[in-house]
Parts: structure tokens; C-alpha cells; sequence
């Protein structure tokens, strides 16, 4: 699946999905939520991404395969990852999608959320959420 998440990072650096924009006020990126649904700008978290060096990656210490696949995400974008005790410019987790309960039939759900947040400001600022779906009757590595 986190193949899968970088695969679309990828696809969407070298396309250059959402760069054409038209001038914005200067703001810093982040995301809004609205309805409990999290809303980014593609624009400022391009122009984040673009100018950052350094990531570190936030994931389950039992689920070393999802760090490593981060990791190798993070280099794939050309980033270097932040050992300990260094200040990174990004954090880069995933986590599984919130559940809602009991879910019944084949049609997908939200499985995964690859979440990107900022490390220059002291709390860290969500900027990017990217959100996966399957089959929830498997666990999320899985699918």
C-alpha cells in the first residue's frame, strides 16, 4: 500500500499536478477542516516539499516494513532522513483511517491516511493528508 503512496508522490512531483496557480497572499501551508474532513492546498504543500531537506518518519515501532517503505519514500522525493536528534522540515506518518463501526459488503472504505506535517513551527502543522482505500475486512498493510 505505502508503495502505492509513493508511487502517486512521485507521479505527482514529476507531472506537476497543481502547479499552475494563480498568485496567492503569502500564507503558510497548512490544512482547514471543515465538516470533520481535513481540506490542504496542493500549491503551498508543493512549495513546502520542494523546499525542504530533511524528513522524519513516525510510525509504529512494531511495524518496521511501513518504515522502511517511508524512508524509501522519503528518498524517493529526494530527501534525506533525519536521524535522532536532528531537525527535520517534514514529518511523514501514516495511520489507519479512523473507524466508523461495523462495515458490511465489498465496497471500499478509507483504510489509510499518509499524513505530512510541518516541523518548522513548534506544534507541528498538518500540511498534506493523502487518504487510502480497501477492503477493511483485511488489515491495512494488506491491502
Amino acid at each position: 500500500m505505502v508503495r502505492f503512496v509513493e508511487l502517486t508522490l512521485c507521479l505527482s512531483l514529476v507531472l506537476g499536478i497543481g502547479t499552475a496557480q494563480p498568485q496567492k497572499p503569502a500564507v503558510l501551508a497548512g490544512c482547514t477542516t471543515k465538516n470533520a474532513q481535513p481540506t490542504c492546498d496542493w500549491y503551498w504543500f508543493r512549495k513546502t516539499l520542494d523546499s525542504a531537506h530533511s524528513v522524519k518518519v513516525k510510525y509504529d515501532p512494531m511495524d518496521r516494513s511501513t518504515g522502511a517503505q517511508l524512508e524509501d519514500l522519503a528518498k524517493t522525493l529526494g530527501k534525506s532522513v533525519a536521524a535522532n536528534g536532528e531537525t527535520p522540515d517534514l514529518t511523514f506518518t501514516i495511520a489507519p483511517a479512523p473507524t466508523t463501526g461495523i462495515d458490511i459488503g465489498p465496497g471500499d472504505e478509507e483504510i489509510l491516511e499518509l499524513k505530512v506535517y510541518s516541523d518548522a513551527s513548534a506544534p507541528q502543522k498538518l500540511i498534506w493528508v493523502e487518504t487510502y482505500r480497501g477492503q477493511k475486512d483485511r488489515p491495512w498493510p494488506a491491502n
